[in-house]
C-alpha cells in the first residue's frame, strides 16, 4: 500500500462482479427463504470463455425463466429477485427493472424487501439519480443492526471499562451491499466525508479478504482527493473514524486499486461461532475402565506434573459414578525415549484410555509410537496425531490465535504489539500475527521492551509516535503552503494495543501506557496477565485490560493452593479425566464441547484438544468477566468441596496438593504419599522394565 499516490479520483461502476445466490446469507434461517430454485447445472456456466456480461446475462435469463415455471409463490419471488440481481452485474438495468416490476415490497419478507430496495437503487445510480439512491437505501441503512451475541455482557450494569471502538454492527448482506451502493453516489454528489464513512461501517461489518478488500478502497478513495480536500474533510467531519483515516493519509503515498470492491457476492466470510452444542461429560458403558496416566514426577517437571495430577485426582475424588474407571499413575522418570515403554506397560496392564504423557520430547516419542493402539490423550507435542490420538495442551500460539479473533469480534482493524524477547512471548506473537493478518487486520507498531526495566516511556514515545508529532505538522505545513490547525498528539492509527506482560510487569507498564494514550486505547493481554489471586488493591494499576482466563482460575482464585500456570495446569488436568469420559463422542464430532474447568473444551478435526476460556478484565483492581461461554464461574469457598480453608490467600502459594484428603491443614504441605488416595501409582511398570533402567 505504501507506494505511490494516486492521480485522479476513482470511477466507480454500477456493475460489480461475481455475485453468488444471495440465499447463502447467514440469515436465510427460515425454510420459507430457503425455496429459491437450484442453482442450475455447472456446465451451463462452466465456459471460461464467456465474457463476465454473457455469463451474468446467461445466468439472469435462467432464473427469469425460472421465476415463471416455478409453482411456489416464495420461490418465483427469489428466483426474480435473483434474475435481476445478474442482469445488474450484466449491466441490464432494464432486465433489472422488468424482472422486479411486478414485486411488491409490502408482501415480501425483509430479506426480499431489502434485495428489492438494493435492486431499485441500482437501477436509479444507473440513471444518475445518485439523491433518490440514496434515499431509497437510508430507511434500511437506518435500522438498528442486531446486537451480535458474542458481545454479550456478563452483568446488566457492566459498562466498558475503556473507550472503544464498538462491537462490529451485525449486518445483512443486503446492509452491506447498500453500504457500498451508497458510497458511489456519495462520491457522486461530492459528499466524500458521508462515502468515506459508508466504506468505513462496511468494512466494520466483513473480515477476511473481503474486509481487507474494502480497506483498500477506502484508502485508495482518500488518496484520490487533493490534500486541501481531505485537510477540510479533517477539520470539519464529525466521525472520528473518518477523521482518523484522513489523518493518516496525510504522510501516506498509496497505490491505486484497479476495481471497487465486490457486490452481490460469497465474501462474507463469517468465523464459526465460538460457542458449541455441549455434551454433559457423564461416564457410562461407553467410557473408559481403566485410565493410565503418564507423568514425569521424578524429573525436573516435577512441580507441573504434580500440579496436574492433583487436577486429575479432584475430578476422579468427584466422580460417583457406578462406571467410574480404575486409574492408574506412571512415573516415566526424566528421560523422555522411555515413555514409549511405560505406554506399553499401561497398555499391557489393561489400560483401554491414556492420558500424557505431560512434554514435548516424551508426547512425541508416545505419538511416534502410539499408532491406533489404543485411545490417547497426548499433553503436549507437536506431531501428526492418528485418528486414535489426541493433544490437550496450554501452548503460546494458542493463547496469541485468541486475542486475535477477540479483538476482531470488537471490531478493531490496527494492532501495536508490545513484548518481550523471551521464547514464550515471541511464539505468541507469531501466531497472533498469522491469525491477525489473516483476518485481515495490520499491524501498526511492534515494539519489544525489557520486563527488567521500570521506565518504558523511550519505548512507548516510538510505539505511538509522540516525537514525530510536530515534524508531521512541518512537514504538512509545507506540503499545503500554510499551517493547519494542528497539535502534539500520539498516532491515531491504533486501534488497540496486546501488551505481553505478567502481573508484576504488568502493573508498572500499563499505567504508563494509560498516560502515553490518555487511557483511550484498548489494551489486550494473554492469561499470564492475571496470576491468579484477587488482589484488589495491586491490581488496580491493571485497570481496562482484557484477557482471556480458565473458569478454575477465577472460580479458585481465594482458596487454590496453586496460582499462576500450576493451577491452569490443574485445570487441565481436571479436563483430561473429564475428557476421556466423552473422548469418542468428541472425536467424531468437533461441533459438540464439554464445559469444563479450563473452558469449553472440544476436539478439532485434526486431533488437536481445543478450550476456549472466558474473557475479564480488571476494573477496580478486580478481576471481572465479561463473556462467559456459559460456563460456571461462581466462586469456590473450599478447596475440593472440603472443610480446608486456604491458608495463603495472599498470594503465598505453595506446590502441594489440592486434594484435600491428601493435604495436611496443619503444616499446610502434602501428607505422606502412602496414605494420599486409593488408586495406584506406579513408579516402575514391571521388573523387565525397572531392570532397562
Amino acid at each position: 500500500m505504501l507506494a505511490s499516490c494516486a492521480s485522479a479520483p476513482v470511477q466507480q461502476p454500477a456493475d460489480i462482479e461475481a455475485r453468488d445466490i444471495v440465499g447463502n446469507d447467514p440469515s436465510y434461517s427460515n425454510a420459507q427463504e430457503r425455496s429459491e430454485p437450484t442453482t442450475p447445472p455447472e456446465n451451463r456456466f462452466n465456459d471460461q470463455a464467456l465474457k463476465a456480461e454473457e455469463l451474468n446475462s446467461n445466468r439472469a435469463e435462467y432464473y427469469s425463466q425460472q421465476s415463471r415455471n416455478q409453482g411456489d409463490r416464495d420461490a418465483q419471488i427469489n428466483a426474480a429477485l435473483s434474475a435481476a440481481e445478474y442482469y445488474i452485474q450484466a449491466t441490464d438495468f432494464q432486465g433489472a427493472q422488468d424482472s422486479s416490476r411486478e414485486l411488491n415490497p409490502d408482501t415480501l419478507s425483509v430479506i426480499q424487501a431489502d434485495r428489492l430496495t438494493v435492486i431499485r437503487a441500482y437501477i436509479a445510480h444507473s440513471e444518475g439519480k445518485h439523491a433518490r439512491t440514496i434515499a431509497l437505501l437510508k430507511p434500511m441503512l437506518n435500522r438498528e443492526p442486531e446486537q451480535p451475541a458474542s458481545s454479550a455482557i456478563n452483568s446488566a450494569d457492566e459498562t466498558p471499562l475503556t473507550p472503544s471502538i464498538a462491537e462490529r454492527p451485525a449486518l445483512s448482506i443486503q446492509q452491506v451491499d447498500a453500504l457500498l451502493l451508497s458510497s458511489f453516489s456519495f462520491q457522486a454528489l461530492d459528499d466524500y466525508d458521508s462515502a468515506i464513512s459508508s466504506l468505513i461501517t462496511r468494512e466494520r461489518s466483513l473480515v477476511g479478504g473481503a474486509r481487507s478488500e474494502t480497506t483498500r478502497y477506502i484508502w485508495q478513495v482518500i488518496s484520490s482527493l487533493p490534500l486541501e480536500r481531505r485537510q477540510a474533510i479533517y477539520n470539519n467531519t464529525v466521525n472520528q473514524l473518518v477523521r482518523n483515516r484522513v489523518e493518516q493519509s496525510l504522510t501516506t503515498q498509496l497505490i491505486p486499486v484497479a476495481e471497487a470492491p465486490q457486490q452481490f457476492g460469497q465474501w462474507r466470510e463469517e468465523p464459526k461461532s465460538a460457542t458449541k452444542q455441549t455434551v454433559a461429560d457423564v461416564w457410562d458403558a461407553s467410557s473408559p475402565r481403566s485410565i493410565a496416566v503418564l507423568l514425569p514426577i521424578s524429573s525436573k517437571f516435577n512441580k507441573a506434573a504434580q500440579a496436574l495430577k492433583d487436577g486429575i485426582d479432584y475430578q476422579h475424588n468427584a466422580n460417583k459414578s457406578a462406571y467410574r474407571p480404575q486409574l492408574r499413575f506412571y512415573d516415566i522418570g526424566d528421560t523422555p525415549f522411555s515413555a514409549t515403554q511405560y505406554y506399553a506397560a499401561a497398555i499391557q496392564s489393561g489400560a483401554d484410555f491414556i492420558i500424557g504423557p505431560l512434554g514435548k520430547d516424551y508426547a512425541n516419542q508416545v505419538s511416534l509410537y502410539a499408532g491406533n493402539r489404543v485411545p490417547t490423550l497426548l499433553l503436549g507435542g507437536d506431531t501428526s496425531l492418528s485418528a486414535s490420538t489426541s493433544r490437550f495442551t496450554m501452548s503460546p500460539e494458542m493463547e496469541g490465535a485468541r486475542v486475535a479473533e477477540r479483538a476482531w469480534r470488537a471490531g478493531h482493524l490496527s494492532a501495536a504489539l508490545l513484548v518481550t524477547e523471551t521464547t514464550s512471548s515471541r511464539r505468541t506473537v507469531e501466531a497472533f500475527r498469522k491469525k491477525w493478518q489473516s483476518l485481515g487486520g495490520k499491524i501498526s507498531k511492534t515494539i519489544t521492551y525489557s520486563p527488567a526495566q521500570y521506565d518504558h516511556s523511550v519505548e512507548l514515545k516510538q510505539l505511538f509516535d509522540i516525537n514525530q508529532s510536530q515534524y508531521r505538522h512541518s512537514q504538512i505545513s509545507k506540503t499545503l503552503g500554510f499551517k493547519p490547525k494542528f497539535s502534539a498528539y500520539q498516532r491515531s492509527d491504533i486501534d488497540f494495543i496486546l501488551m505481553i506482560a505478567d502481573t508484576a510487569t504488568g502493573r508498572l507498564i500499563r499505567p504508563q501506557v494509560n498516560f502515553f494514550s490518555g487511557s483511550k486505547v484498548p489494551v489486550y493481554s494473554t492469561s499470564s496477565i492475571f496470576n491468579g489471586i484477587q488482589d484488589e488493591t495491586n491490581n488496580i494499576d491493571l485497570d481496562g485490560t482484557r484477557f482471556p482466563v480458565m473458569p478454575w482460575v477465577l472460580r479458585s482464585a481465594k482458596v487454590a493452593p496453586y496460582a499462576g500456570q500450576l493451577n491452569m495446569l490443574f485445570a487441565l488436568g481436571s479436563d483430561s479425566y473429564s475428557v476421556a469420559a466423552s473422548y469418542q463422542e468428541l472425536r467424531q464430532n468437533s461441533d459438540l464441547a464439554i464445559n469444563g474447568n479450563t473452558g469449553q473444551v472440544s476436539i478439532n478435526n485434526s486431533g488437536e484438544t481445543i478450550y476456549q476460556p472466558i474473557w475479564a478484565s480488571f476494573k477496580q483492581g478486580e478481576v471481572i468477566p465479561i463473556e462467559t461461554l456459559g460456563l460456571d464461574i461462581n466462586p469456590l469457598t473450599t478447596p475440593n468441596n472440603g472443610p480446608l480453608d486456604n491458608q495463603n490467600v495472599n498470594g503465598i502459594y505453595n506446590d502441594s496438593t489440592y486434594n484435600s484428603q491428601t493435604w495436611d491443614r496443619q503444616s499446610g504441605f502434602r501428607k505422606d504419599s502412602n496414605s494420599s488416595t486409593s488408586e495406584e501409582f506406579e513408579q516402575e511398570p514391571d521388573d523387565k522394565l525397572r531392570r532397562s533402567r
